[in-house]
């Protein structure tokens, strides 16, 4: 469908006291609106090339799309990747020529589920009707509470209770992705994404072959799930058994998890660097196939007086996600009203950023002795740094980003920008603070 748009151009570098030439002047046609993406139709007045940059708000248009270069006037089109069903993004249409830029801006809505969707993965990624989604979870949610978790962002729903799996589908459908337990597949419906396998089947079965082992998604559009604990974990206590069965479960599943919990598993307040840790050997043992891990939202009633705060619960998300992580659950899946709100907030910034997170990994490194965690990702030649402070104590960090050179990084969500000097950098981290660097790509300038 097309989507109407109130597009107000702005024109920047006209001719003038300076000399220069003006700035093409650029015009949005209109925007065809898809579930999973969103194409952009527009015009420019001279030769240029045009870059589109997009997001949930237009503050936080911080992705940017494949340049297309115009050797005169024309028009031409830029497709938006990875967008969330039923979401309202904002975009920015730049022309840049000999310095100069024009813009206009514009905003779109994206349609709402379809009755069928397709799931398959590619190399760290889960895709869905043939776009990549970040997927953010809850597991086994009665009905009655499937409203507000699509409010704070949950797109994806591993199992139900309260209802059996076709209820979960019906009650769910087009408004949120389902996954059925793997002993369920007969029963269809709905935007059935895949199948989970037995939850932390590590511990559960001695045999990987005790799980079933089904037909690739490429020939089923259904994605089987698999959940570990964290034994496989170098900080972990290994099984009694050993480690040999890791390889053996993950071919059983198609996107693999895990849960860690330092605060209600191991009761452990200085653990939490732990999340990027396991979570960076975990993507190694995946080999390539895209890696999730569930996130301690709420008391489990195992260790006293350490129920995860709003700011842990944000922390341990970015730890993961910087960590490697291509989708996120939250457990249990109820939770105080700040750490309710963070989430929210949280899913906000993911589904905004998730073309570049589920793109291309980079190399950091963070001289010692601080304990800031750094991931990188890169999307059509922006880069984007992932740093999380994952102690309760101000810290410092000296961050080098190999292939960065010397460019200015915006800190996302603030505004603020910091120099880069051969890839290297240097910034000071309150307690448990995420701090999330954009690079723009070169074609900006």
């Amino acid at each position: 469908m097309l989507v109407a748009c109130a597009c107000a151009l702005v024109v920047a570098g006209a001719a003038g006291a300076t000399g220069r030439a003006p700035a093409p002047e650029v015009v949005v046609d209109g925007v065809q609106a898809g579930t999973f993406s969103a194409v952009v139709q527009w015009h420019v007045s001279g030769a240029a090339r045009v870059v589109v940059a997009y997001g949930r708000t237009g503050t936080d248009a911080q992705v940017w799309s494949t340049p297309v270069t115009l050797g005169g006037p024309g028009s031409g089109t830029t497709r938006l990747s990875a967008l969330e069903p039923a979401s309202r993004y904002a975009f920015h249409v730049f022309a840049i020529s000999a310095g100069a830029r024009g813009s206009a801006d514009g905003s779109v809505l994206t349609a709402p589920l379809p009755p069928g969707v397709w799931g398959r993965t590619i190399p760290d990624a889960l895709v869905v009707n043939g776009q990549r989604l970040f997927p953010r979870m809850v597991y086994r949610q009665c009905p009655y509470a499937y409203p507000g978790s699509i409010v704070a962002g949950i797109n994806l729903f591993m199992g139900a209770t309260c209802t059996t799996p076709a209820g979960q589908l019906a009650l769910l459908s087009g408004k949120a992705l389902s996954l059925t337990p793997i002993a369920s597949r007969s029963t269809g419906g709905p935007d059935l994404l895949g199948w989970y396998q037995l939850d932390e089947a590590d511990i559960r079965v001695d045999r990987a072959d005790a799980l079933p082992l089904v037909p690739p998604s490429a020939e089923t559009g259904r994605v089987p799930f698999l959940t570990l604990t964290s034994h496989f974990f170098s900080g972990a206590a290994p099984l009694p058994t050993g480690n040999t069965i890791y390889p053996e479960l993950i071919d059983r599943a198609e996107m693999v998890g895990f849960d860690l919990y330092p605060l209600q598993g191991w009761c452990q307040k200085d653990a939490l660097g732990a999340v990027f840790d396991a979570q960076a050997q975990l993507v190694a043992l995946a080999a390539g196939k895209p890696t999730y891990q569930w996130i301690e939202a709420g008391p489990m009633h195992t260790c006293f007086g350490l129920d995860p705060s709003a700011a842990i619960v944000q922390a341990e998300t970015w730890l993961a996600i910087a960590g490697g992580a291509r989708g996120i659950g939250y457990f249990p899946d109820q939770w105080r009203q700040d750490v309710t709100t963070q989430i929210t907030q949280t899913d906000r910034e993911i589904a905004s950023l998730a073309p570049a997170l589920l793109d291309s990994p980079g190399s950091a490194s963070v001289a010692a002795p601080s304990p800031v965690r750094v991931g990188v990702r890169t999307h059509d030649g922006a880069t984007y740094v992932i740093a999380v402070n994952p102690t309760f104590a101000h810290t410092r960090a000296r961050i080098s980003v190999r292939g960065l050179g010397t460019v200015g990084l915006r800190l996302y969500g603030d505004g603020r920008w910091i120099v880069a000097n051969g890839g290297v950098f240097t910034d000071t981290f309150g307690g448990l603070q995420v701090k999330i660097y954009v690079a723009p790509p070169p074609q900006l300038s």
